[in-house]
């Protein structure tokens, strides 16, 4: 039986959360990291992806998220920008190119943070700059053709690089360039891009997304069911929701995000 885990967007908070339903799961007897075979991450994800095959233990990363100190930085955002970008993503993700270069176009444009300090905040969440041995796909979207792009270990690309991009929010932070491209955040493309797990008879799919699978993400999950791949799926419930806040990018809220994540790890029907 192959095993694919799926880590889904959803900020600072979304790291933390992950990170402890990753734990509560253990907690509950289902140690879904002793047994994969891909992992798949985007925005949020690419990060938890690359912290869980690092040979850290989730009780590590787990209080690193629960502790006081931390090197992440609080964004200026840009209010109009963000609606124009969700806009949009009306419907849960975007389905084209011409609209994820539009969305591109106004990350191009934001006053962001330059890319050296967001890269440096990147490369301090990382226990490990090395692609891990577990294969580890990581989303990201180049800025200008609005292309949906997916990083590897064969990619020839640093893992810094890689989550940096996939974790480009855009209007928020600057785009990453790659070979004199510009890229931003995977998520633009959907919360999850659970489709590449395709070929996997069993997917774990963790993702904070509000309110439940968008559209979009459903639409994949379901193509994924008729398949024949088995999804056992963990969403961020009403109660973490209203805990972790309204921006997902604060980092105040990682402790009681991380909390929330466990809580909810260790009640999962799996």
């Amino acid at each position: 039986m192959s095993h694919a885990l799926v880590l889904g967007g959803g900020g600072v908070t979304g790291i933390a959360w992950e990170t402890g339903v990753l734990l509560g799961l253990r907690d509950a007897g289902h140690d879904v990291l002793s047994q994969l075979d891909l992992v798949v991450g985007t925005s949020a994800g690419s990060t938890v992806g690359a912290q869980i095959l690092s040979n850290i233990d989730l009780e590590d990363l787990f209080a690193r998220q629960t502790a006081d100190n931390h090197n992440e930085i609080s964004p200026l955002l840009d209010l109009e920008a963000l609606a124009i970008i969700f806009g949009e993503m009306a419907s849960g993700g975007t389905t084209t190119d011409e609209q994820r270069s539009r969305i591109g176009e106004l990350a191009l444009n934001a006053t962001t943070v330059d890319e050296r300090t967001r890269r440096t905040v990147i490369e301090k969440r990382l226990p490990s700059h090395d692609w891990p041995t577990v294969p580890l796909i990581l989303t990201a979207i180049d800025a200008v053709t609005g292309q949906f792009v997916t990083w590897t270990k064969d990619s020839g690309v640093s893992l810094v690089d890689a989550i940096a991009s996939s974790c480009a929010v855009p209007s928020v932070w600057p785009c990453v360039t790659i070979d004199g491209h510009r890229y931003y955040d995977g998520g633009l493309r959907n919360s999850a891009n659970a489709y590449l797990a395709q070929g996997h008879e069993n997917v774990t799919v963790i993702a904070p997304m509000t309110g439940g699978p968008s559209p979009i993400v459903d639409a994949e999950l379901q193509d994924l069911t008729a398949s024949g791949s088995a999804i056992r799926m963990v969403v961020a419930d009403a109660e973490a929701i209203d805990a972790m806040g309204p921006n997902s990018l604060d980092p105040r809220f990682r402790r009681i995000a991380a909390e929330h994540g466990r809580r909810q790890g260790r009640s999962a029907s799996f």
